[in-house]
């Protein structure tokens, strides 16, 4: 008998798995999914509906309610008026209508009190709530995009793996948003079916949610490659914006800037810059913009070197009114750094700044901080890549010791490239 009772248990599980990915959904839908009889399924729905893991909201039609607290009483599935009409002259609460648009209550609430649904008092002690809404008066096919980015944001935060995940999706263009969130609501989904019943699922699901249309082909292509390179396997080659003759609005004085932005639009632009505040390799970001290597480790460069000058012409300005001795330290073994401090701020150079002018030694204040900053730069992580060009990559690291804010360094590159 227990055995038994545990495999009823089991396929309840399971239905309600498959009824969660759906939300709607009906009996042709799943049965391709389950290997038992259709006269099974139909009893273990019905068993789920007076549970109130589901709800019959048609003739054929069931919504996936996800109540956690079920009532102890068996409770019969709600009578319809006597002056129904159809099957959608069914009744349903605000949390039910909530779910079936994904919509927040509070929005539900609101569009009852604009007049937007049939609304009745709720005189049924099954359902929860104040009033009832009348399903054929909800526009079931309308829904308001900014509430679908909310909450798509919202929900795909929950998938997340690690930070660097979550830095790479914050990037990312709005299509590339919804690709990511596409494949990560799809592993989560799909996660432990079989191959039969992940070919039926992946052919039902767009009826419900067409955002999450993908073929399987493509879809084990993608899984494969996010066990592989996690989400960076998962970003769409094309997901900018397709008009690249627009003209960018941040682009200023472009005389003065160098032929390589001539090969992005804004937007690209943009995503170089903000990954290059977060720290992602060049390789990655070349793929998150979708523009070339080559092109993007060049942007690398030109920022880097916009960031140095502003640095150096800083510390020419001190080293004019105050000469001071640097000191000395060997980084990647054999490249020799010098290290100067005023105000609490620390600089590096290739080569000693010279002068006629009288010298003075640091003093131990400036000893102390350029000291502390240089064990700082010795634990970062050098690759022979930088040899070329060392002080300029160690300026960049002291630019993000000295702004930990993303928003000030992202306004900071502005306001030094863009004058």
């Amino acid at each position: 008998m227990m055995k038994l009772t545990q495999k009823k248990l089991n396929f309840q599980t399971k239905i309600l798995k498959i009824a969660k990915g759906l939300n709607k959904f009906t009996l042709l839908d799943i049965l391709p999914m389950l290997d038992e009889s259709e006269k099974a399924i139909q009893k273990t729905l019905n068993d789920l509906e007076s549970l109130n893991q589901i709800k019959k909201i048609s003739n054929t039609e069931y919504l996936y309610t996800n109540i956690k607290k079920p009532s102890n009483k068996a409770t019969q599935p709600p009578q319809k008026p006597s002056n129904t009409d159809g099957k959608d002259d069914i009744w349903l609460s605000i949390a039910e209508v909530a779910r079936l648009l994904n919509i927040q209550e509070e929005s539900v609430k609101r569009n009852c009190l604009r007049g937007s649904y049939i609304v009745k008092p709720n005189k049924e002690p099954d359902l929860e709530g104040k009033y009832l809404i009348k399903r054929s008066s909800l526009k079931l096919y309308e829904f308001l995009e900014d509430s679908e980015r909310r909450a798509m944001n919202k929900e795909v935060e929950k998938l997340f793996h690690n930070k660097i995940e979550e830095r790479l999706y914050a990037v990312s263009s709005d299509r590339g948003k919804e690709f990511i969130y596409r494949h990560l609501k799809l592993f989560k989904l799909t996660e432990g079916m079989r191959s039969k019943e992940l070919r039926s699922f992946l052919e039902i699901i767009p009826m419900r949610d067409p955002k999450l249309k993908v073929s399987y082909s493509s879809f084990y292509a993608k899984k494969k490659k996010y066990q592989e390179e996690g989400i960076m396997g998962i970003f769409p080659k094309y997901f900018m914006p397709d008009n690249k003759s627009e003209e960018p609005q941040v682009r200023r004085n472009l005389n003065r800037l160098p032929k390589v932005y001539d090969l992005a639009s804004t937007e690209q632009i943009e995503v170089v810059y903000k990954c290059f505040c977060f720290g992602i390799p060049a390789s990655q970001t070349s793929k998150i913009a979708n523009i070339g290597s080559t092109t993007t480790e060049t942007f690398y460069q030109y920022i880097r070197a916009k960031i140095y000058d502003k640095y150096y012409q800083e510390l020419i300005n001190y080293f004019d009114t105050d000469p001071q001795c640097p000191q000395v330290r060997n980084f990647m073994d054999d490249v020799s750094i010098y290290i100067y401090c005023y105000d609490d701020k620390v600089y590096v150079t290739r080569k000693p700044i010279n002068t006629n002018k009288h010298i003075r030694r640091q003093n131990p204040d400036e000893i102390k901080e350029a000291r502390r900053m240089y064990n700082i730069l010795y634990r970062k992580k050098f690759m022979a890549s930088m040899r070329k060009y060392l002080e300029h990559h160690l300026t960049v690291m002291i630019w993000k010791e000295c702004i930990c804010n993303f928003d000030e360094l992202l306004n900071s590159i502005y306001s030094i490239i863009h004058i």
